[in-house]
């Protein structure tokens, strides 16, 4: 009685362990790896049951991150499942774990696969030599040294990460290796320093970027009064009239006047017409005969007026 007991508890240990183990999916076989790009890779495996409702896909190297894919069971068994992993980095050995689940959330054993992804494709040499001329209000033109034969074009950032100017190579430009290509930048602000990166670029991506400043103009400085004249003098004097020299210190004034300094009215005005440094001439009428006058000589821009010192005359009888 004893003996059928104890055989009768070891066969329902043997049913409830083949139950138990019925439950959990088979793993899948013939792991594969191909397809492989320097951020991606494509996965192969076999299904070998026809119970699970799909299969997962954990990363356990270079990080244990935990489960990155997932694909959903085909209809049957024997057949090969493919899943793609994006988001990798270049040049760097993955350790993968694949498993397949039921509904339940039972999970198989893994199947482990090991790949390698490639290097990045390459992009373009940095662009050297970047340099800026005849700079406008609004414009710069930009010289630079393409590096490199498979770029695409160039372009220019500014500080903030937006473009300021684009140019698209030809076949021509993409064929030559230590030739300058220039760049016109227009749309810029007055009197605004930029601080820009340079770049070459393809379908890879952009160059390492080189730095280029630059100041636009139309920058208005504060005008200044210009100098005073000097060394005043009156000659050719008549009983109504005389000529007056100066001597012009300035290179900013508009005009210069002769004012009568007694009353303040103008006895003359003229503009400047000759370099700094030089002696500027009026003639000045309508005068009164045998009166003593006082001539202030001035010069004159937005700023305001500079005088010279007080010349005095009398006029003929």
């Amino acid at each position: 009685m004893r003996s059928k007991l104890i055989s009768g508890t070891i066969l329902l240990s043997i049913v409830l362990a083949t139950n138990a183990t019925a439950d959990v999916p088979s793993s899948p076989i013939n792991p594969g790896a191909y397809g492989f790009t320097h951020n991606s890779a494509r996965l192969s495996f076999k299904d070998t049951e026809n119970n699970e409702s799909g299969f997962k896909i954990y990363q356990f190297a270079p990080d244990d991150i935990g489960v990155i894919a997932t694909v959903d069971a085909k209809e049957g068994n024997s057949s090969y499942q493919y899943a793609t992993l994006t988001g990798l980095s270049a040049s760097t050995l993955y350790g993968v774990n694949i498993v397949a689940y039921d509904s339940e959330g039972h999970e198989s054993a893994p199947l482990t696969k090991w790949f390698r992804t490639i290097a990045p494709p390459p992009t373009p040499a940095q662009p050297t030599n970047v340099g800026t001329y005849s700079p406008t209000e609004h414009s710069v033109r930009m010289s630079l040294l393409d590096n490199s034969n498979n770029e695409q074009g160039f372009k220019i950032y500014d500080r903030d990460g937006s473009i300021l100017a684009t140019k698209v190579s030809d076949a021509a430009t993409t064929t030559g290796l230590n030739e300058y290509r220039y760049i016109d930048i227009t749309g810029l602000s007055t009197c605004t320093l930029y601080t820009t990166n340079v770049v070459a670029y393809n379908k890879n991506g952009d160059s390492e970027a080189t730095e280029k400043s630059f100041m636009t103009t139309g920058c208005m400085a504060p005008e200044e009064a210009p100098l005073a004249p000097s060394a005043v003098g009156v000659y050719n004097i008549t009983d109504t009239s005389a000529r007056v020299s100066f001597m012009d210190n300035s290179n900013n004034e508009l005009e210069f006047i002769i004012y009568n300094n007694d009353d303040n009215s103008t006895l003359a005005s003229l503009s400047r017409d000759r370099y700094p440094n030089e002696y500027q001439y009026a003639n000045i009428s309508g005068l009164t005969p045998n009166t003593l006058y006082s001539l202030r000589v001035v010069s004159r821009n937005s700023a305001g007026e500079t005088s010279a010192k007080i010349k005095n005359f009398r006029t003929l009888p």
